[in-house]
């Protein structure tokens, strides 16, 4: 018999209300589970707990915020995992926390401390039973077998890699996202569309690529008017369908550096990732428009003939700034009290996350040059 081996999780459940499923899923992993939720979830995490109460699974929450770098709070979960007994775990969130329950599911079986998993850099795919619930559809490490953590004492970064994703389940429900507001929707969705561009500027895009790209970005640009009015089911359903797209296109090329960039500026500063965002995309995209405008412009070609889809990179270039709007005015870091020398550390430390990766594209120098314009 042939053997199978899955990079991404092995059951994706995905549409509106998924997350009712939850309480049947999680009693085949175990009756006593560690829910790691993001501090504001408080509605829905009750209503999780209700739905996996109502199977008879004893629950126990970290709802904490994570402001101590993640190997603190990973080492701060497997103390309470073990006190409790649990048998299996949630992840409940954003990409922080979600990055949190990756390493305290991958070093609690073999019984590590957080600084062993940091330093091996490599999960070993023995991993504690783990049902994944993204409260987004847009974290660069959706379907990627690795996920980042900060080391507390230094707040260094490092990329957790792994042959299979930690996750036997991921419930996709794009209801969790009705509540977004404007302000943090508008940015994490053209973090989504760059996403997808640099998956299909890479060098090494297969066929499939190409035309999850093509899907994804079809299904982003319909929406875009719909970012700052109030959000209904078929949009976030959409939306989530597009990031599932883009997440798979991801998987197969293994780069995402505008999101390693993003994480790192907002990470590594405690500024907010949303304002980060919508400080580096405008700067990234001229980046995309300078250095792959052919591309580009071949990628846009190859898209349905539409009057509101962007014929020409430039039209592209400047829908995008005009979404985007004031927030992409430059010397916004400037303004947040980010140093120069910070931004050098910042392009240092998303140059050496990205080879860890082993993906290539955009040099330390460039990631500089791109912090530094808009600084």
């Amino acid at each position: 018999m042939a053997e199978l081996s899955f990079r991404i999780p092995s059951k994706i459940l995905q549409g509106v209300n998924e997350i009712n499923r939850a309480g049947i899923e999680v009693s085949r992993l175990g009756k006593r589970v560690l829910i790691i939720a993001d501090s504001d979830l408080k509605d829905p995490l009750w209503k999780l707990q209700g739905l996996l109460e109502s199977h008879g699974i004893k629950t126990i929450v970290f709802n904490e915020e994570i402001n101590h770098g993640s190997s603190f709070t990973i080492e701060t979960c497997i103390n309470l995992a073990k006190g409790s007994f649990i048998e299996s775990l949630i992840g409940f969130g954003g990409g922080q926390t979600l990055s949190v329950a990756r390493g305290v599911v991958a070093a609690m079986p073999n019984d590590w401390h957080p600084d062993d998993l940091f330093e091996s850099g490599q999960m070993n795919d023995r991993y504690l039973p783990y049902l994944e619930i993204p409260i987004s559809f847009w974290t660069p490490y959706l379907l990627q077998a690795c996920f980042p953590m900060t080391e507390s004492r230094g707040l260094l970064t490092s990329i957790i890699k792994g042959e299979s994703h930690p996750a036997r389940v991921m419930i996709l429900d794009p209801s969790l996202c009705l509540p977004f507001s404007e302000r943090k929707r508008i940015p994490l969705y053209y973090e989504l569309i760059l996403y997808c561009l640099t998956a299909v500027l890479h060098p090494k895009r297969s066929f499939l690529t190409e035309v999850h790209c093509q899907k994804g970005f079809i299904r982003l640009w319909d929406q875009r008017e719909k970012l700052v009015k109030q959000w209904d089911l078929s949009t976030v359903l959409a939306l989530s369908e597009a990031g599932l797209l883009v997440s798979l296109a991801q998987d197969e090329v293994s780069f995402f550096w505008p999101g390693l960039l993003v994480q790192n500026v907002s990470g590594h500063f405690q500024v907010s990732r949303s304002v980060v965002s919508l400080v580096l995309l405008p700067y990234i995209m001229d980046y995309l428009f300078e250095s792959f405008y052919n591309e580009m412009k071949s990628f846009l070609e190859c898209l349905p003939c539409s009057d509101d889809i962007p014929e020409t990179p430039e039209d592209l270039l400047e829908s995008i700034r005009e979404g985007i709007g004031y927030y992409s005015m430059p010397s916004q870091l400037r303004s947040l009290g980010i140093s120069m020398d910070q931004l050098a550390v910042a392009a240092e430390t998303t140059g050496r996350m990205m080879s860890e990766l082993e993906v290539g594209g955009i040099t330390v120098d460039q990631l500089f040059q791109i912090l530094k314009s808009s600084w």
